[in-house]
């Protein structure tokens, strides 16, 4: 079809149906395009320089010559298929787990704000007890021991809170979340849980090695700083045991996925599980326009536009689990220290980290 030829990617294709329903902000392009940041400003760039799509009060809509392309290029008119009740996740949240989340909200009203040193970015809740839910449902809680590399999502005191692992261990580098872990341990008497202070460009201490079933963290998204996460974790693995983790396609390109997850596949881990767009995240709407990330001055220097602070959750991570197949093969030796410096957290395709 030659009016197809007009679109030079896929992601302009998904953008111009996505408008095809309603006007969008744009920031609801950015979670609905399915690629990352600088292809989609790339492609809005384009559309509007084609005049396909229009920005006016902060919302992008199709323009007259946008919907005549459509009516060509749709076999039939655009549906949002996703499932309303349950947001996409296809998970019930029963009793048992609602009063878990609500639990935990009342007892971690004083809980530490996020902060960018750490690259720290805290998921919603329904995203917290849906991902506690979908472990359950994999058999990865009740009755293992589990450990998580970075903890500001707190989901180790909501799994504490459930009453289903036997042991919790939290590795995490702010000692204020640290401190924050153990006082809430000791006061609720959750005896699982332990939190120690860790840097990930440490060694893992060799007490740890082969002790854990389940392994969970929401890395940095450098192919160089999320191999070294998942490096630590899978040395701390037994035989079978699973990975959990998110990654953006806002951050990381298909590119980056395919170097992600060969690495992955080359520690003996084998992905089960990948559901996309799982997690959502409560980023602060005045660090998102006021501290200069690319995500916003990118709008703002690239398509001359100054988009409102978004008003609902837009960040978001495909959550992978994986599982062990063979003996556990870090990428990075568990008894090495690696420095990988601004690499930790930095490369060309970080849009929503301050560095």
């Amino acid at each position: 079809m030659k009016e197809l030829t007009i679109l030079n990617t896929k992601t302009d294709y998904i953008i111009l149906r996505f408008l095809s329903q309603n006007p969008a902000s744009y920031w609801d392009l950015l979670l609905n395009s399915f690629d990352n940041s600088i292809n989609t400003i790339n492609s809005i760039e384009k559309l509007l320089k084609e005049n396909l799509i229009k920005y006016e009060n902060n919302y992008f809509s199709l323009t007259e010559k946008g919907k005549e392309l459509v009516k060509k290029i749709l076999k039939t008119q655009y549906k949002d298929v996703i499932c309303k009740e349950c947001n996409g996740k296809g998970l019930k949240i029963t009793e048992y787990f609602k009063d878990i989340l609500s639990k935990f909200l009342e007892l971690t009203k004083d809980r530490p704000h996020a902060i960018p040193e750490f690259d720290q970015g805290v998921v919603e809740p329904i995203t917290l007890i849906s991902r506690v839910i979908f472990m359950y449902y994999k058999g990865d809680i009740e009755n293992k021991d589990i450990v998580l590399i970075g903890d500001d999502d707190l989901t180790s005191i909501i799994l504490a809170l459930s009453n289903l692992p036997n042991n919790i261990l939290v590795l995490e580098a702010d000692k204020r979340l640290v401190d924050y872990i153990n006082n809430k341990s000791k006061e609720l008497n959750l005896n699982s849980l332990k939190a120690v202070v860790y840097n990930v460009e440490d060694p893992v201490n060799e007490e740890y090695l082969g002790k854990f079933d389940t392994f969970l963290t929401d890395p940095v998204e450098t192919i160089e700083g999320i191999t070294l996460f998942i490096s630590r974790g899978v040395s701390m693995l037994k035989e079978e045991g699973v990975v959990y983790f998110g990654l953006t396609h806002l951050e990381a390109s298909y590119k980056k996925w395919h170097k992600i997850h060969s690495n992955l596949y080359s520690m003996n881990l084998v992905i089960t599980d990948l559901l996309d767009k799982f997690q959502l995240y409560d980023l602060n709407p005045e660090d998102i326009v006021n501290k200069g990330y690319r995500v916003y001055t990118e709008a703002v220097n690239k398509l001359g536009i100054k988009p409102d602070k978004p008003t609902k959750p837009w960040y978001n991570s495909a959550f992978h689990r994986l599982i062990l197949v063979d003996k556990p093969n870090p990428y990075y030796p568990y008894n090495k220290q690696i420095k990988l410096e601004r690499n930790l957290y930095y490369d060309n395709e970080a849009y929503v980290t301050l560095y």
